[in-house]
């Protein structure tokens, strides 16, 4: 997927490109040692809400209203614990949701954590702006959107603001660029490496 890029809650050891073995990647390693510390469910769920509030305010910024969950997979036998569930919501929503389901954005606060937590899987998708929202293992989590870059020449320009959004959230985004941050239409972008070019782009190239 070239036109994505990859959220992650935890540091990247950058020169061997992936992240610390050390480090928790699901909701399942609560109570967990790491780095001599227990791993608490406090813990979790404050990066848990970092996703949550950024992909609200990531569709916000693209005005967007109304959102739908595609490619749902309901995994039966996996409901929500209820020791993490004390208001119920979580298990109403997994009872409840269905695939195509069109959702506003606050309800996101539940279909996220339960994609997550591993209790199912899909993908939000809102189609005014082609973007879509990616879940894969070890809570990486992908958007891919043609609303944060535009090609011009031999180059694509990504937006900025993108990345500001993740890091205002306490996570982090990996893409590959030139770290010089270009102002065009009014707006701040990074020059993207040319083997990084969308496929939409790679035609200039």
């Amino acid at each position: 997927m070239k036109e994505s890029w990859r959220l992650y809650a935890l540091p990247i050891l950058k020169e061997k490109n992936y992240r610390c073995s050390k480090s928790w990647t699901s909701i399942d390693d609560i109570g967990r040692l790491y780095d001599g510390r227990e791993f608490t469910y406090n813990d979790y769920l404050k990066t848990e809400q970092a996703y949550v509030n950024l992909l609200i305010s990531l569709f916000r910024y693209l005005h967007a209203q109304k959102i739908k969950i595609i490619q749902l997979e309901v995994y039966e036998d996996l409901p929500p614990n209820t020791i993490y569930d004390k208001d119920g919501k979580l298990n109403e929503w997994y009872n409840k949701v269905k695939n195509n389901m069109s959702l506003s954005l606050d309800n996101l606060q539940y279909i996220v954590p339960l994609i997550l937590r591993e209790n199912m899987w899909g993908t939000i998708y809102h189609k005014r702006t082609r973007t879509y929202i990616h879940f894969g293992y070890d809570y990486y989590v992908y958007v891919n959107s043609p609303m944060f870059y535009f090609c011009n020449d031999n180059n694509a320009y990504f937006n900025i603001d993108l990345e500001r959004l993740v890091s205002s959230n306490g996570l982090f985004i990996e893409y590959n660029t030139i770290r010089i941050t270009q102002k065009l239409h009014g707006r701040e972008y990074n020059e993207v490496l040319l083997h990084d070019l969308p496929d939409r782009c790679a035609g200039h190239a």
